[in-house]
């Protein structure tokens, strides 16, 4: 019975023939949409990258399209190994927890291009819902969320350590990333990485810098990648 259920449901003797390629595509298909809705869902208070869904629908049918045709190949795998090393990829993504759909929806073609479809559709589906929960409870959001604070500062002010007192009174965390000179050397900027005590009170955090800095710009990201 187990024997069965294995050979039915978890593998499909993988070979290049039509039929055989256009279901491991169509199955890789249905569940890179599956997992574009979820990433679409995850996302919806955020704002999600619409050329990124295109990206999770189509990466898996194509990984399961090459995995299908090349078999137990080795000549062709290395072949096809070799053209892929020359393409270059230069898609930055805001948010590094994207990345995890990309490799469900790659993980998924390669699990459908061997054969091995209903066990694609058991671990993707596993993964999804722990993602959904995830995202309803708001483990990302636990203990606040790191982000970048530009100061501009002028050039006559010893800037080291004289923000300290203002960020320990709004910031659980704070580190000054980076120095640098800008309008012809007369003015300094600073770039912190800071997690805010109380993500609401970032005017008050302005505020307070301005009246130390001669009221100069400030800037928060809230996003700080570019780290």
């Amino acid at each position: 019975m187990n024997e069965f259920f294995n050979r039915t449901l978890f593998q499909i003797t993988p070979n290049s023939s039509l039929k055989n390629v256009l279901i491991f595509m169509g199955a890789a298909l249905a569940i890179s949409l599956a997992i574009c809705f979820v990433y679409i869902f995850t996302y919806r208070k955020n704002g999600y990258m619409s050329s990124l869904i295109v990206t999770i629908l189509l990466i898996g049918p194509a990984v399961s399209i090459i995995v299908a045709c090349i078999g137990n190949n080795i000549a062709g795998a290395i072949s096809i190994g070799g053209g892929l090393a020359l393409i270059r990829f230069r898609s930055t993504l805001e948010d590094p927890k994207a990345l995890v759909y990309l490799f469900l929806s790659l993980a998924s073609g390669m699990a459908c291009g061997t054969g091995f479809i209903g066990l694609a559709v058991v671990c993707v589906g596993i993964v999804l819902i722990v993602l959904i929960i995830a995202n309803l409870v708001g483990f990302d959001n636990f203990g606040g969320r790191i982000m970048k604070l530009t100061v501009i500062v002028p050039e006559n002010l010893d800037f080291y350590g004289v923000f300290d007192s203002v960020l320990e009174k709004h910031c659980r965390f704070y580190h000054l990333d980076k120095v640098r000179t800008t309008d012809y050397g007369t003015l300094a900027e600073l770039d912190y990485r800071i997690k805010l005590k109380d993500i609401s009170k970032q005017k008050e955090l302005i505020d307070d810098i301005r009246t130390m800095n001669g009221n100069l710009n400030v800037s928060i990201v809230q996003k700080a990648t570019d780290f």
